[in-house]
C-alpha cells in the first residue's frame, strides 16, 4: 500500500494537513461547544489511545508521565 500525503491548492493557498476537527474556510464561521482530545501516533500506521497493543515494537520511547493530557469538557452552552 502506498500512503501519499494529500495536498490541497486553493487559488494560491496551500493546505498541507487538515487534521481531526479542523476546517478550511473562506467565510465567517462560528463554532460552538467544540471539544477534541486525542492521543495519536503518526508513524507508519496509526495507534490511538493509551492502551494500544504493539505487536512488533520498532522503537522505544521513555515517557515518564502517568497521564499525557488530562482534559475536562467545560461547556458554556
Amino acid at each position: 500500500m502506498i500512503f501519499a500525503p494529500v495536498v490541497i491548492n486553493l487559488l494560491g493557498f496551500k493546505v498541507n494537513i487538515v487534521e481531526r476537527n479542523s476546517m478550511v474556510n473562506f467565510s465567517p464561521v462560528q463554532q460552538l461547544d467544540v471539544y477534541l482530545s486525542t492521543k495519536r501516533n503518526q508513524g507508519f500506521g496509526e495507534e490511538n489511545g493509551d492502551l494500544t497493543a504493539v505487536y512488533i515494537p520498532i522503537s522505544y520511547v521513555v515517557d515518564a508521565d502517568g497521564s499525557d493530557s488530562n482534559s475536562i469538557k467545560n461547556s458554556v452552552v
